[in-house]
């Protein structure tokens, strides 16, 4: 997609996009991230009105309006930090310059939640339905994007009875939390964790950009056209709001 700015005040900024199609859409963009106003000529007004087709398009425009702007004025919070490429991009040095001995002792329970999530669950291992297991890992950087602080692993899951469980307490985003959200994974047997533990949090943090890139329509640079897990809700995945 194309885009321009097309100006701004001290409540936000305007943002001029073209859609794959050709089409312009003009998006107020506040400072927050909000989308103040979408308008456009070629898709209904109504959101009741629109195919899915129409509706995905119109979601990425939006979020390819919201990168626009955090590119155009870097001083404002206009993405949140999991969403903006630049921000996960830090967090991919803070892990590549950590000491290794240091990350298989940090993140050994995010692997063992991973593996086996009904294990690390306090209750009867029945009580966990597997396939809706999240695992979340979390880590701070420095502004030197170096890994500070290792918080301890997040499980969420449902019971068979519908109810939900927890383990742990997740920590508020911010511009020094880098996250990893990753469902229950078939890891094998054959799986040797000191040797392949610390490329699959790197794949899945590259995997990230790669999905947010593909969020707003966009094909994602090569160096993030990774396989592995990313983003679990993205516009025009089939599984996200579209």
């Amino acid at each position: 997609m194309e885009t321009s700015l097309l100006g701004h005040d001290d409540e936000d900024c305007g943002i001029e996009v073209f859609d794959e199609h050709g089409n312009r859409h003009v998006i107020s963009v506040e400072w927050d991230g909000t989308i103040d106003q979408h308008a456009t000529q070629d898709y209904p007004n109504e959101r009741a009105n629109r195919t899915e087709e129409e509706q995905r398009i119109l979601s990425q425009v939006e979020e390819r309006a919201k990168y626009a702007a955090q590119q155009e004025f870097p001083e404002e919070d206009i993405l949140e930090p999991m969403w903006d490429p630049d921000h996960i991009r830090r967090g991919i040095e803070a892990v590549k310059a950590y000491q290794l001995d240091d990350f298989h002792r940090e993140f050994r329970d995010f692997y063992e939640a991973l593996d086996d999530p009904a294990g690390y669950a306090p209750e009867p291992r029945e009580s966990v339905v597997v396939e809706s297991a999240r695992i979340y890992k979390a880590f701070t950087i420095t502004p030197e994007n170096r890994i500070d602080e290792v918080l301890d692993v997040v499980l969420s899951y449902e019971r068979p009875d519908g109810s939900d469980g927890t383990v742990g307490q997740t920590r508020e985003l911010d511009d020094s939390l880098i996250l990893c959200v990753i469902p229950a994974l078939d890891i094998g047997e054959g799986f040797d964790y000191q040797e392949e533990f610390h490329k699959l949090v790197l794949t899945h943090l590259l995997a990230q950009i790669r999905d947010i890139y593909l969020d707003m329509g966009e094909e994602p640079p090569d160096e993030y056209k990774v396989q592995g897990v990313g983003k679990l809700n993205i516009h025009g995945d089939g599984i996200g709001e579209t």
